[in-house]
């Protein structure tokens, strides 16, 4: 048996806004892992996870990127049948980043099981590739922030930066417990750009600007309550957008009318995930608290920072009420 790892990614500013050049900041998501274990077997290669078990040709549609993947990793290294088992900590469809991190994580299970060792660059390209197929035209964030397990500044088309935070930054994040439908989101942004661009690339413009507001304050010595209206300006652009709801503005709300300094989705939207900034610790256990009595399905408190390039995961933990 040989096993692979990956961790979820976190989108703190700049999702959708990205993909049409403007950056945006990712952090992987330490907390939420995904394993993959390749055990020899008999017959027809065959998968086994929380969303899918059978054989390999059997996979369903919104799988494909991920079989067209395995595929090519076998037909490339050998064609012994193998049970790819999946094990997954990364809730599926919430702006995670968890089609990336299964990809990442099967691959270099596979890799692994038949002895060869792949490049970051090698595997980002196979990540890249299943995730066209998944998303659409999805902006390569996801697939970065997995492959290399770092923050990081994201521009398509350039160099990517790595990225070092000063000082120790609190987060909540919560679970609306609704799949979010990146490519629905994703293509429905693109046909509003180009039906109204006047009305709508000033606001993708104004995205990119938060983005590098929040970098500038997070590498330097951060003025929390700046980062929060930045995140809040980012929410409601994201509401013109369209690609917010009702679920993430409910959670947004209580997380702010419990003390968080900004809070905004992340991710895709239209369900999923939101983020939310605050001072400290004793207010993240606040905050989580009111998210999961108001509904989330899970909560975690995350931190990021210390000047560490990446995030820091000792002090993160999945928050429970019970």
């Amino acid at each position: 048996m040989a096993t692979g790892s990956a961790t979820a990614k976190l989108i703190l500013c700049g999702e959708h806004a990205v993909v049409y050049g403007e950056p945006a900041i990712s952090v992987p998501f330490t907390q939420a892992v995904i394993q993959t274990e390749v055990i020899q077997t008999e017959k027809e290669t065959k998968f086994s996870s929380a969303f899918y078990t059978g054989g390999l040709k059997n996979m369903p549609d919104f799988l494909e990127g991920i079989k067209q993947m395995v595929v090519s990793i076998l037909t490339k290294l050998g064609d012994a049948p193998v049970l790819i088992r999946v094990l997954s900590e990364v809730p599926i469809g919430r702006g995670l980043g968890s089609s990336a991190a299964v990809s990442t994580s099967i691959a270099r299970a596979l890799y692994a099981y038949f002895g060869k060792t792949i490049s970051n660059d090698e595997l980002l390209e196979l990540v890249n590739r299943s995730e066209k197929i998944a998303h659409g035209n999805p902006s390569g964030v996801d697939a970065v922030t997995v492959v290399t397990g770092k923050p990081i500044w994201f521009e398509k088309n350039k160099t990517l930066e790595p990225l070092h935070f000063k000082k120790k930054i609190y987060l909540v994040v919560a679970d609306t417990g609704i799949p979010s439908e990146t490519r629905s989101a994703v293509s429905d942004v693109g046909r509003l750009l180009k039906e109204n661009p006047n009305k709508y690339r000033p606001l993708i413009t104004e995205l990119g600007n938060i983005s590098r507001e929040i970098r500038t304050q997070l590498e330097t010595n951060p003025d929390l309550k700046l980062i929060g209206a930045e995140m809040n300006k980012a929410q409601n652009l994201l509401e013109q957008l369209t690609v917010s709801d009702t679920s993430l503005e409910k959670l947004i709300r209580v997380a702010l009318e419990n003390g968080a300094l900004g809070a905004k989705l992340t991710g895709g939207g239209r369900g999923g995930c939101m983020v939310s900034l605050v001072a400290d610790s004793s207010q993240a256990e606040k905050v989580a608290e009111a998210l999961q009595i108001a509904g989330a399905a899970e909560a975690w408190i995350f931190t990021i920072g210390e000047g560490n390039h990446e995030s820091n995961s000792d002090s993160s933990h999945e928050y429970s009420t019970h």
